[in-house]
């Protein structure tokens, strides 16, 4: 049988004769602008519409007036009570522990301690400490009403966005499909029946001003979401660095890896879709997605089989494809973070690939899948950190992986086109004249604009050029119109390149040097922070107020 979307899973309040508060969803939307099926407007509840109110809580845009959370009936004389309470407050804990965005900080640290306390109790043999670790995660769950952050009035920060409509596309057999509370033997199976996935949104106050957008999702393998060290701590930091975010909650076991990884897909065409409405600008920015561990995984199979116009019906027959399916789910960058391993497939349009491990990880998949797409000409990087194990997230203090994410906004500027370096150093006074010319051959690069000067005299010449991470300046004598010799190398590699430069020159170009302001070299840059730290001191500076500029 097929799992049907309930995308109100956690959208309501709760009176306040309840034990149980307002849920984290009290702000949800739905993909593309649709409607919801199952929500409905908030005058369908009077009492919950007036206890919004009272605590001078924003009307939701999509309101379910049956509430998710569940209540123990059962009067506490009842043998079974404490049982049914240890029951009702765990599925409350697995159901909200996934919207932390939508609370203050302080609050929901405190929900998730409690809560997970509770989790690992046994309920046939409740001590009374443990029947008040119980009433502790009940009482930080409810006072979750009292905390809950509202969203920005102009943008959809502080809501939650359901990815699937009516229908979610289910390969695992119903049978396979089992939601104990928790499973001592094994792991806990992390959510409730119920839970649908879902994208939390952090973007900037501007949207359309950002380098890009990147789809985040956390580990945890395929059986849990390691959310606190990655996705939560990664998403602002992303944030500083310039990108809107968005951090997919997707399915986990017992769901398979195909039914996972459609979250994946369906969450980039979700973005894609809604773009325009949610002030992202993708035709001037880059779209990303960014995996970790288990994540990491799912991005590999996402490129292997669920890449371009490729739709879930393809793998669940009886789904129904919707407008937000016919998008393209193709992305210009992946992050694959301690998650590497060669990929099998026939995409002819596999993303940019940014890896990153600790070399205490399990590295050596990273380094295959490094040479399969250095050999498919995907201009990756491959960075191993030392002192670093598995599951860095946004950085381990103390150590190199603490620069990733810098580096990694480098290295996805760079391949995307959107940032130069110019040429600020000293020209000697002697040279007067100058032009450009543009260089197209190998060690130099592709295009490279490259500054020629020269004296009055026509004896010295002198180019300027960026190029392998600097600015590079060589400079020769000339005799009888051709470079003679080569007098200085700043780096050494370029010497043999002088006479090939000088060829290009145009006699009717030159203009005095004091007549234009120099054009900087059109050359694309990533810097380590120390680098960066280095090229600031010399002077250097990006080209124009915003690092995202397409050449």
């Amino acid at each position: 049988m097929k799992n049907k979307s309930v995308k109100t899973m956690v959208a309501s309040v709760l009176a306040v004769g309840l034990m149980m508060g307002i849920p984290a969803s009290a702000f949800a939307v739905s993909p593309g602008g649709m409607s919801a099926p199952s929500a409905q407007s908030v005058d369908s509840s009077e009492n919950c519409a007036q206890i919004l109110d009272w605590l001078g809580i924003q009307i939701p845009r999509h309101f379910d007036s049956q509430a998710p959370y569940k209540i123990n009936t059962l009067p506490e004389s009842d043998p079974n009570y404490w049982q049914a309470e240890w029951e009702t407050q765990v599925y409350n804990y697995k159901m909200v522990r996934n919207y932390p965005t939508l609370y203050t900080q302080d609050a929901w640290d405190a929900a998730q301690s409690a809560g997970t306390v509770m989790m690992g109790l046994h309920p046939e043999s409740l001590t009374d400490a443990n029947k008040q670790q119980i009433l502790e995660a009940r009482d930080a769950i409810a006072a979750l009403a009292d905390h809950q952050l509202k969203p920005y009035s102009n943008g959809i920060n502080g809501e939650v966005i359901y990815l699937w409509g009516d229908d979610m596309p289910v390969t695992t057999p119903a049978s396979d499909l089992q939601f104990p509370l928790v499973n001592y033997e094994g792991e806990a199976v992390y959510d409730n029946a119920d839970f649908q996935p879902i994208l939390i949104p952090y973007l900037l106050d501007d949207p359309s001003s950002a380098k890009g957008t990147i789809l985040v999702t956390s580990g945890g393998g395929n059986t849990s979401r390691s959310n606190p060290v990655e996705a939560y701590a990664v998403c602002p930091e992303f944030n500083k660095l310039g990108y809107n975010c968005f951090l997919l909650q997707r399915r986990v076991a017992p769901y398979n890896n195909d039914d996972i990884v459609m979250d994946m897909q369906r969450a980039v065409r979700v973005i894609k879709y809604n773009a325009e409405l949610w002030g992202i600008d993708l035709d001037n920015s880059l779209l990303a997605v960014s995996g970790y561990s288990g994540s990491g995984g799912n991005i590999r199979t996402m490129l292997e089989k669920f890449y371009g116009s490729i739709t879930p019906n393809h793998f669940d027959p009886d789904y129904v494809c919707d407008a937000v399916d016919a998008v393209n789910s193709d992305v210009d960058v992946a992050h694959l973070i301690y998650s590497g391993g060669p990929l099998e497939t026939e995409n002819p349009n596999l993303p940019h690939m940014f890896i990153a491990v600790g070399a205490d990880d399990q590295w050596e998949g990273s380094l295959e899948m490094f040479k399969q797409a250095y050999a498919l000409g995907l201009d990756p990087e491959l960075h191993v950190y030392g002192l670093n194990g598995h599951g860095f997230g946004a950085g381990m203090e103390g150590t190199s992986s603490m620069t990733w994410m810098e580096t990694c906004d480098l290295y996805m500027q760079k391949v995307m086109g959107y940032a130069e370096i110019p040429f600020t150093g000293e020209i000697p006074a002697e040279y007067t004249l100058t032009q450009q010319i543009h260089v197209n051959w190998f060690p130099i690069g592709d295009d490279v604009t490259v500054n020629v000067y020269t004296t009055a005299d026509g004896g010295k010449c002198l180019f300027t050029f960026f190029g392998w991470g600097e600015n590079i300046m060589v400079e020769g004598l000339l005799i009888g119109g051709h470079v003679a010799s080569v007098t200085y190398d700043s780096v050494g590699y370029f010497g043999q390149d002088a006479a090939k430069m000088w060829d290009l020159v145009d006699p009717a170009a030159w203009v005095s040097c004091g007549q234009i302001a120099q054009k900087p070299a059109k050359m694309f840059f990533c810097f380590s922070k120390r680098e960066m730290e280095t090229a600031t001191l010399k002077g250097w500076s990006c080209a124009c107020n915003q690092i995202k500029c397409r050449m």
